[in-house]
């Protein structure tokens, strides 16, 4: 299962040290808060998707627009491709 703080982590290692002050990462947390640029934000789901062995449906993707959607999302795929849990790539 994919958690928040293991997106958070892998956000706070593309922005490098540039993570906005003050912000709090929490599930309603849109990614556009985040300060991330488009490329940022596709390398962080290639990082899940290689991650996990998952890859992310272009349409359900472009229809998340926090950070909580984007765990539902990865954890919604990750529940397709492995029914039992004890198969998911750690």
């Amino acid at each position: 299962m994919i958690t928040l703080e293991e997106i958070e982590s892998k956000i706070k290692q593309k922005l490098k040290g540039h993570f906005p002050a003050g912000l709090v990462l929490t599930e309603d947390t849109p990614l556009e808060d985040l300060g991330m640029s488009s490329l940022q934000t596709a390398e962080v789901v290639f990082e899940i998707e290689e991650d996990y062995e998952i890859e992310f449906d272009p349409a359900r993707a472009a229809d998340v627009k926090t950070l909580g959607s984007l765990v539902a999302l990865a954890n919604d795929i990750l529940a397709e491709k492995y029914p039992s849990e004890e198969e998911v790539p750690q």
